[in-house]
């Protein structure tokens, strides 16, 4: 169980380094977009939208990261006081009852809306008019990255019932 839970937890590190780049690439358009148009007076009529695929990509690629390094919301006021057994029991049932259904809802419907966007060849409605349907792929695969991160998750509270360290 822990050769997984290490496998997964370096796909997750891997996959959150790699998209937190993506912020470059957004600073450049906004830097170029406030520059354009307050300097010359000329904006652009493309990058309000690259710049919310952008922010998009990198928020639904760090989904995964974010649940390792336990930078989401949690309420801990009561499990905070717990010892580490019951955490990890109130741990397994939260995933199995509120996490991974919720995860698999969210991947069979993103699939869904990315498959009809990928079907459609659907654009942004903007003068721009960019191909949007490839950014819409994004939304299933970080759900998937968050569900894979979730099994690590679980499987560690597993291993905090049993008593075994990580």
């Amino acid at each position: 169980m822990g050769k997984l839970i290490k496998l997964i937890e370096t796909v997750t590190e891997w996959v959150g380094k790699v998209f937190s780049y993506s912020v470059y690439a957004l600073l450049v358009v906004v830097v170029y977009e406030v520059i354009s148009r307050k300097l010359f007076g000329k904006p652009t009529i493309w990058a309000f939208d690259l710049s919310n695929m952008l922010y998009g990509i990198m928020f639904l690629m760090g989904f995964g990261y974010t649940l390792k390094h336990k930078m989401h919301v949690g309420i801990d006021i009561i499990t905070a006081k717990l010892n580490p057994k019951a955490q990890g029991w109130i741990s397994v049932v939260s995933y199995l009852v509120f996490f991974f259904p919720f995860i698999i809802i969210a991947i069979q419907a993103s699939t869904v809306f990315a498959t009809q966007s990928w079907q459609g060849l659907e654009r942004v409605q903007s003068p721009w008019g960019a191909p949007v349907y490839h950014f819409k792929t994004f939304l299933p695969l970080g759900f998937c990255f968050l569900l894979l991160q979730g099994i690590a998750e679980f499987l560690k509270a597993v291993q905090q019932i049993r008593g075994v360290r990580s």
